[in-house]
């Protein structure tokens, strides 16, 4: 009986690190989707990855995965996927679908990997409470807002180099499920943008359209308002933490 315990909890180990690697074949098909010039194809395929990238972990968790399979490791199976979604896909996205200027199709793509290699591999990324330290590199979400609003390749510009700008900047952005304090909402408010999200992609050419439905795109304006909200909280703590103790040095 323990023997068949044993290989039924490899087996769940085993398939838990599968479905992390189905990420990679979403993200696959999403790349195949940006060749085919079908965006909204890719961004469906991005979002599959991004639901199998916030359950697997949770799931490996619950399986003991690193106990039973200690020669794979999970985290670093993850990252691998991860770079491939969140940051090739998207900058694959920006030279191929134009949206950034033709001078810096080559250029800001290339900045974005290097800048996102260098964070990918920095131990320092998060902080002691698990938030991201600078802009994470969420170049996927990012994209798909630039896809949604269907700005002028200036502005795009100006929004990329602006969230390139802030990878600099040691402002706290919040991990939804990493960040204990606040991930009951988090989830809560994490799962309304991405339904919300869906509908919008599903229906993006009538996004300002009177036939659109106004009841998902208030949902998703909430949705994106409590994590801005948050990450502005964060900053006004921090600035204003720093102020204090170093008025509380003056004074000793």
């Amino acid at each position: 009986m323990k023997y068949v315990n044993r290989n039924l909890d490899n087996l769940l180990a085993w398939s838990v690190h599968l479905l992390t690697c189905s990420g990679l074949i979403a993200g696959f098909f999403a790349l195949i989707c940006i060749f085919k010039n079908n965006q909204t194809s890719a961004f469906l395929f991005l979002g599959l990855a991004l639901l199998i990238d916030a359950i697997d972990g949770t799931l490996a968790r619950k399986f003991k995965v690193s106990v039973l399979i200690k020669n794979i490791d999970g985290r670093m199976l993850d990252s691998v996927i991860d770079f491939f979604n969140y940051i090739i896909i998207p900058s694959v996205m920006i030279y191929h679908f134009n949206i950034v200027p033709v001078k810096f199709e080559l250029i800001i793509p290339t900045i974005i990997l290097i800048i996102s290699a260098i964070s990918y591999s920095n131990s320092n990324l998060m902080t002691s409470d698990n938030f991201y330290k600078g802009f994470p590199c969420i170049w996927n979400i990012l994209i798909f807002y630039l896809y949604l609003f269907e700005f002028s390749q200036f502005y795009n510009l100006l929004i990329i180099s602006t969230c390139i700008f802030l990878k600099f900047i040691p402002i706290k952005f919040i991990h939804p499920l990493r960040v204990e304090k606040y991930r009951k909402y988090s989830i809560v408010f994490m799962l309304l943008w991405f339904f919300s999200s869906l509908k919008l992609l599903l229906d993006s050419y009538y996004l300002f359209n009177e036939y659109f439905n106004y009841f998902f795109l208030t949902i998703w304006m909430i949705s994106n308002l409590y994590f801005l909200i948050l990450t502005i909280y964060e900053l006004y703590n921090q600035v204003f933490k720093n102020i204090y103790l170093k008025i509380k040095k003056i004074n000793i």
